[in-house]
């Protein structure tokens, strides 16, 4: 998976744009949203690291996007395409 492709802030972003929802966590380092509920009724998580460089960024990436594309109904690969062109578009626009 090519998860360098996407910014945490175009991730943010898109979470945002769909109804996701920051809550607060005591660590810094990670960004925590919450979004629909699960089969039995709780929230579901997404958990972001708070910047590209951190030792575990790269695989809380991985999982983030992977939740992101089984609640979406969508690929893995359509689902970095997807936060990559979110990328694109924020620069061109941007």
């Amino acid at each position: 998976m090519r998860h360098e492709l996407i910014q945490i802030d175009n991730f943010v972003t898109y979470l945002h744009q769909h109804g996701w929802q920051k809550i607060a966590h005591p660590n810094t380092r990670l960004l925590v949203f919450q979004g629909v509920n699960n089969d039995r009724g709780y929230p579901i998580q997404i958990v972001l690291p708070s910047q590209n460089n951190f030792e575990d960024s790269d695989r809380l990436l991985a999982k983030a996007v992977n939740l992101l594309a089984a609640i979406e109904d969508r690929s893995t690969q359509e689902t970095i395409e997807l936060l990559s062109s979110e990328t694109q578009h924020s620069q061109i626009s941007g």
